[in-house]
């Protein structure tokens, strides 16, 4: 172990609860501490000692023996609470390493200059890249910096565009995952990570959003027709066509009446346009007028200018009305035209998350939330992202959301009921959609997969558990990735300690056990790692090491820095 005492976790919800779960795999001893005793008996079972009280109470923390633990972890979603029992549990023990759960990853920023050893984490924006990547490239697409590079996973099916690509899994047909495998890159089973130079070494960071596969194997519509189809539903582009209608119209009629009235063309525009607003033949070309082709189609040009005035008074009364009734039920409009969108139900810290890093890609989402009072809808209008008030739940609503012309359905509200009650109208609407849904439990949610057919289901404490809990032992969690039904890879640097068993231990030898691959190897006080390094190259201490592993690699990589080398720990 890292640490040199035991890791105290506050907030034993999802998020509290999973990260005990990485630190026992990890053998830390795990002291809780909870509002209630509810979950004792999860607890328990697992060898984790619990403390029933209020975190910021120093007489609660010194329950938990905060005064000779090596690490605190707070984990509830009020940023001001965590921060006042961060704070608490210094000034009992101003050695304890902090790991502070907080959405405001600014104020984050800061921590580690407030608190002697403190990092700051945000549960949403760990998790988002899983759901947005989910949304926009199906199996592939996360993508982060780790080691001074900016990395991306993608399907091997595609062209390489980096230098180096590195094969992270390999995806069988049953949907089971052969994690790190030793493969050439040109399977089409494996999903590789690509490893740029630089940000501008030719490798695309956003390529344009094309057709992916749906969950059963269709392709979305997208592409001309589809926008077509979406410019036609639109109310905007319905009034935009019968502007240039009547246009048309009018020039027609100005030609008609320049060559069978001998009229100038400045007076056959000014008599095409006064039939057109419904108004009489003129008087001053009643004598030119005994031609009958031009009384009849002066008669027919005055009905048309007739009904033109009927429609035209319509598309104001209708857009009065509309805007009534949206500002009265809190409602707004989806963009005309819009196509091959994203849809993001639900807009907590995730949902806001998503949607900002859906529009960063340069896809165009949608937001819908029920309470047009919630917490990030003006964020979200301010960030130029469309908000529409209402329950997805409903097809009504669905439909609104111009459902068939879209890319994806996020379903990400706080409620699982809510978000697969959504996901499954949504796919009753349009069977070949892509829709990601956001569940808190990592086993009901394959589940999910399995008996609703949902291919992709996201869980935030799964994805982000694992950076709490390495964080506490002194690593950092990058990124996670996941891949096939329920596994992640997580990608990590760490120092190499003194005295470690990792200390003189070849690089190389770490890679090969299908949980773990060493990446990079930075030296000491170097931003960029090297990524190309001989097989027989040793870590020194002081080192930093860049790797992908599976939960139990990294627990693994963790204990042998954390055993010191004697005697009967040789250097392998």
């Amino acid at each position: 172990m890292l640490s040199t005492g035991h890791v105290i976790v506050c907030g034993l919800e999802h998020l509290g609860l999973r990260t005990i779960d990485e630190l026992r795999m990890r053998d830390e001893e795990v002291v809780g501490i909870g509002p209630n005793d509810d979950a004792a008996e999860r607890l328990a079972a697992a060898g984790v000692r619990l403390v029933v009280g209020d975190p910021r109470l120093s007489r609660v923390l010194s329950q938990a023996d905060v005064e000779t633990a090596g690490a605190i972890v707070l984990t509830g979603d009020d940023d001001l609470a965590n921060l006042n029992a961060a704070l608490a549990a210094v000034e009992l023990n101003p050695r304890i390493r902090t790991v502070i759960r907080m959405f405001d990853q600014e104020l984050g920023s800061h921590i580690p200059e407030l608190l002697p050893d403190a990092v700051a984490l945000s549960s949403s924006a760990l998790a988002a890249p899983g759901f947005v990547s989910a949304a926009i490239d199906g199996e592939s697409g996360t993508r982060f910096r780790l080691g001074g590079r900016q990395i991306m996973s993608r399907e091997s099916a595609d062209p390489a565009r980096a230098p180096l690509s590195i094969p992270i899994a390999r995806l069988r047909a049953d949907r089971s995952v052969e994690i790190l495998p030793d493969a050439p890159t040109t399977d089409p089973n494996l999903i590789l990570i690509d490893i740029a130079a630089t940000d501008a070494d030719g490798v695309d960071p956003d390529p344009a959003p094309s057709p992916r596969p749906t969950g059963d194997g269709r392709r979305e519509r997208t592409g001309p027709i589809a926008s077509l189809r979406a410019r036609v539903r639109s109310p905007e582009q319905r009034l935009l066509r019968f502007a240039a209608i009547l246009v048309l119209l009018a020039v027609g009629s100005a030609v008609f009446f320049q060559v069978v009235a001998g009229l100038s063309p400045l007076d056959a525009v000014s008599y095409a346009i006064t039939l057109l607003t419904g108004a009489s033949l003129p008087a001053d070309i009643e004598g030119a007028a005994a031609n009958t082709a031009l009384r009849v189609y002066a008669i027919f040009l005055s009905l048309v200018g007739a009904a033109i005035v009927a429609v035209v008074y319509a598309f104001i009364t209708d857009a009065l009305i509309r805007s009534r009734l949206l500002q009265t039920l809190g409602r707004r409009t989806v963009p005309g035209g819009i196509h091959d969108h994203v849809i993001v139900v639900g807009l907590g810290s995730i949902g806001y998350r998503v949607a900002l890093a859906i529009a960063e890609r340069g896809v165009p989402g949608v937001a819908v939330e029920v309470d047009d009072e919630g917490r990030f809808v003006s964020a979200t209008r301010a960030a130029g992202i469309p908000v529409f008030i209402g329950d997805a739940r409903h097809p009504q609503v669905l439909e609104e959301l111009r459902l068939g012309m879209a890319r994806a359905v996020v379903a990400a509200t706080s409620d699982d009921l809510v978000n697969l009650s959504t996901a499954l109208n949504a796919r009753k609407l349009r069977p070949d959609l892509r829709v990601v849904v956001r569940l808190y439990d990592p086993d009901f949610a394959v589940r999910v997969q399995q008996g609703f057919g949902i291919r992709f289901t996201r869980s935030v404490s799964h994805l982000a558990a694992p950076a709490f809990a390495a964080a506490a032992v002194g690593s950092e969690v990058v990124a996670t990735v996941p891949v096939g039904d329920r596994r992640v890879i997580l990608f990590a640097r760490f120092r190499v300690p003194s005295g470690s068993l990792l200390e003189g231990r070849p690089a190389a030898s770490l890679g090969g056990t299908g949980v773990l691959r060493v990446l990079a190897v930075a030296d000491p006080g170097s931003e960029e790692a090297r990524w190309s390094f001989p097989p027989d190259e040793v870590m020194d201490a002081g080192e930093e090491v860049v790797v992908a592993a599976t939960r139990a690699g990294l627990a693994e990589l963790l204990h042998l820095a954390a055993t010191p080398r004697d005697a009967n720990h040789p250097t392998t």
